[in-house]
């Protein structure tokens, strides 16, 4: 969750999706509850999680929409490190 790390996420999905390609996150990156919105927010297509996460997964999903996402993946990226990422986020 680290804020240059998010960059390169978002830097990779831009330059994806230019080419017309999706971009997967996975790992306990994508199942972790307060980062799932931020991956959204930078615009990840898919979250490849264990079987036993998917329900956590869906779950998160449900419970926030695009634009607050976006702002999730906002107030991330003006952080300067990964505590800060995950103080605002949990504040929010």
């Amino acid at each position: 969750m680290h804020p240059a790390v998010l960059r390169l996420i978002q830097m990779t999905v831009a330059a994806a999706h230019t080419q017309g390609k999706w971009v997967g996150v996975c790992g306990e990156l994508a199942s972790d509850a307060v980062a799932i919105p931020v991956l959204v927010g930078l615009g990840v297509d898919e979250l490849s999680v264990s079987a036993r996460q998917v329900p956590l997964v869906k779950a998160r999903l449900r419970e926030f929409d695009f634009a607050d996402a976006q702002a999730s993946a906002q107030l991330a990226l003006s952080q300067a490190t990964s505590d800060e990422v995950r103080d605002a986020l949990e504040a929010r």
